[in-house]
Order: C-alpha cells, then structure tokens, then sequence
C-alpha cells in the first residue's frame, strides 16, 4: 500500500513509518536508561574504591600509631611492660588485618554488584535493539540472506542486518518445514537441467585439458548466500559434504556476471583460477541463481532472536555508552520526522496517510506530545538526545493524551560510612 504525507504529496518508504518513529523513541529511551544505570554504576564503583582506599589508610594509620607507641614500652627495664606492649601490638596488628580483610570483601562485593547492574543494564540495551532492528528496516539499511545445509535435512537460516545507524545484527530465521527451503534440495528441484562448461583433462596417451560439460543437477545446494550486489551458491556432491562448485554472481553492471569456483571435498575453494560463465554456461548460472533469489525472497521477513550484533565494529554487549546508538539513529531520522511534521497539517503531530483502496486512505498518527513524555521519563541530561526530533516544539495537539508527571531519574549512589544511618541508594 502507497503512503502520502498529511499533505497528500507522496512519502518515499512505503512503510509505516508512524510505527517506526514511535518504536524508535521507545527503543532509544530504553538504550539511554541503560546509559543511565551504567554511567551511574561506574560512579558507584568508583566512589566505593575511593573509600575503600580511604578506610584502608586509616586503619593503617592506626597500626603506625599503635606500634609507634608501644615501641617505646617495649625497649622499657620491666619484663612486664615489654611483655604487654608485644602483646598489645600483635592484637592490635591481629585486628587491623582481619577488619582490612572486611573491607576488602565489602568492597569486592560491592563492586561485584555494580558488575552485575551493568551486566544487566548492557542486556537491556541488546533488547533494546533487537527488538527495533526486527521489526524495521530505515531506509538503507542492507540485508543478507544465507542459507547452510544443516542436520535433519533441513537448512539454517540467517538474516545479516546491516543500519543506516551502525548496527550490524545476525537473525536466526525460522524456516518452516512447508516452505521450499524447509529441506535440503537438489539444483534438479529448482532449475533443471542445469549445466556448464569446465576445463577437464582427456586423451589417454596425450593429456590435454578440454572444456566439458558438467551436468549439476545431482549437486545439493548446500550453501547459498544473497546479499546486495554479489550472490553465492556453494553446489556439493553431499548436503554438507564432498567437492562441488561455486556459483559466485554480481549484479552491479546492467547485466549480471557469474563466475564459476572449483570446490575441495572439505568445501573449500581450490587454487584454479575462477571461470568467467558466458553464453550458454551463464544462462543456466543465470537462472539458478534466478530461481533461489525468487524463492528466498520472503524468508528475510522471517527474522528471530538476534544471535549477534556489534555497534561500529564492538560487539554490542560489551558497549559501555548505549548513547552512541541513539545519537545515530536520531541523527538518521530527523530529517524524515521534520518533514513528516512540516507536512502534516496539523498541529503537534507527525501524520502519515496509506491507500486503502477505493478512493480511501487511512489516517496513521502520534502526537509529538506522547513521544515527548516517554521522553521526559529520563534523567534530564540524556533528555537532550532527542532534540533533533523538535518533540516540544509548536502547539500542543488536541489529540495528545493529558500530559503526566515527569519522572525524576537523576538520584545518584549515595556513599555511607558503615557506622552512618542506611540511606535509600535508588
């Protein structure tokens, strides 16, 4: 279905893009709570190393004062106060040691517990993402489908999403056993008949390499990847297993290009120089890779758990400022939600139209007003993130929920001496 702008002028995505803003703010409120818990658990660390430092200090100051003192007793004529100032520093030593061996435990599992909040805060952030990057695909964002000859005679499935905003997510893909691709196939079972030409050595007295046809259509397709610009095709004797060939074919140029690879038993690539496929010979690459193309098409749209993701190249659970991915996918989007404000005609609200057929269009809609409140629920110094979206710019509109009362997020870790009242450390 087409989408026009509130002012009836085309939209260039045909999707819901209403949805997507709406679930990218989610998203980014969520990956900046997480920046919130993490930044605040590294001050919380910090503040307890500083005073575990402190505490330790002093207790050693009080060792050197102690033995300072009983030093002097010691050197002293009386057997009875020498005897009772060793006694008292090997007690007091004998104390200092074991509350210093306190303080480090109490420190070691304080910190281990902010490990933990950033542990969990850094699985938020990677839910966060998961669940935008599987629902929506931003203009320009790139997709990979791969499909590897599995056990139980079936493939497994993935998804390789590359955004516009540095994510780059792996998908499981849930195939399902009714779908052409729910079982291992044949190259005769999608494009019969295929067949090239490839250098083989003949003659029995005097060898000479001569091109000859080999028939593929007993070959398995055990590996087959699509990707934006080049597809491969891996055809071996066994599902998983023997030598066989590679199909490898480009379509930047007008015309697709396929070249043909040689393959090891164990799947990998040989030393002969790949063969450029022409005339006939591309033909039938041509419509193999035609007719897998066609026939995975809708398996992108099947995306699972994300197996993995990185974010500029760092593997997203290891990423320490969530933030990062924010600022670039609000710098992504703000052109697109500007305009869709501009356009909207009216007042507080970014409003797309879709044909629903028969002279009608439904109307799709948020008030910038609802966006805005979900973003008030942070800490006031990551409220900023989403400026570029201009959500508390303009008039109010009259279809925006009754507005609620912010939510303050910015309460620190309080630090107490243990012999202080406990205080509430949210």
């Amino acid at each position: 279905m087409g989408h026009v702008f509130g002012d009836s002028t085309p939209f260039p995505y045909d999707v819901n893009f209403i949805e997507l803003i709406r679930h990218a703010v989610e998203s980014g409120v969520e990956l900046a709570r997480a920046q919130h818990t993490i930044a605040s658990a590294a001050d919380r660390r910090g503040s307890v190393d500083q005073l575990r430092r402190a505490e330790r200090n002093r207790l050693e100051q009080m060792s050197n004062a102690v033995k300072l003192t009983m030093t002097a007793f010691m050197a002293s004529t009386s057997e009875r106060m020498s005897r009772t100032a060793s006694e008292v520093l090997e007690s007091t030593r004998a104390i200092i040691e074991r509350e210093m061996a306190a303080l480090e435990g109490q420190a070691s599992g304080e910190i281990a517990s902010t490990k933990d909040t950033v542990d969990h805060a850094r699985e938020a952030a990677y839910r966060a993402v998961e669940s935008f990057v599987l629902k929506h695909d931003l203009p320009n964002t790139e997709k990979q489908l791969r499909l590897l000859g599995g056990e139980d005679d079936a493939y497994v499935g993935q998804a390789l999403v590359t955004t516009p905003f540095g994510i780059d997510a792996v998908f499981a893909l849930a195939i399902p056993s009714a779908h052409e691709w729910g079982k291992l196939r044949r190259v005769a079972a999608l494009s019969a008949g295929t067949e090239v030409r490839v250098p083989k050595e003949s003659g029995w007295i005097s060898k000479r390499v001569e091109l000859q046809v080999e028939k593929l259509d007993r070959y398995f397709v055990s590996e087959a990847s699509m990707a934006p610009g080049r597809s491969r095709i891996s055809l071996r004797k066994g599902a998983r297993s023997g030598p066989g060939w590679r199909i490898e074919v480009t379509t930047e140029e007008r015309v697709p290009q396929a070249v043909l690879l040689r393959l090891h038993d164990d799947g990998s690539e040989s030393n002969d120089p790949p063969l450029d496929l022409s005339g006939e010979d591309a033909v039938h690459a041509g419509r193999l890779w035609t007719r897998i193309v066609e026939s995975t098409r809708d398996l992108a749209a099947r995306r699972q758990a994300m197996t993995s993701a990185t974010f500029d190249g760092r593997p997203l659970r290891e990423l320490e400022e969530p933030q990062r991915i924010v600022v670039k996918l609000v710098n992504v989007l703000a052109p697109i939600v500007l305009e869709i404000a501009r356009r909207s005609g009216a007042p507080g609200e970014l409003v797309l139209r879709r044909d629903v057929g028969e002279g009608r269009r439904e109307e799709l809609f948020i008030t910038k007003a609802e966006l805005h409140e979900k973003v008030m629920t942070l800490p006031v110094k990551l409220r900023s993130l989403f400026d570029a979206f201009e959500l508390s710019e303009g008039p109010r509109s009259p279809r925006a929920p009754a507005p609620s009362e912010p939510i303050q997020l910015d309460a620190e870790f309080d630090l107490e001496e243990e012999d202080e009242p406990t205080r509430n450390r949210s």
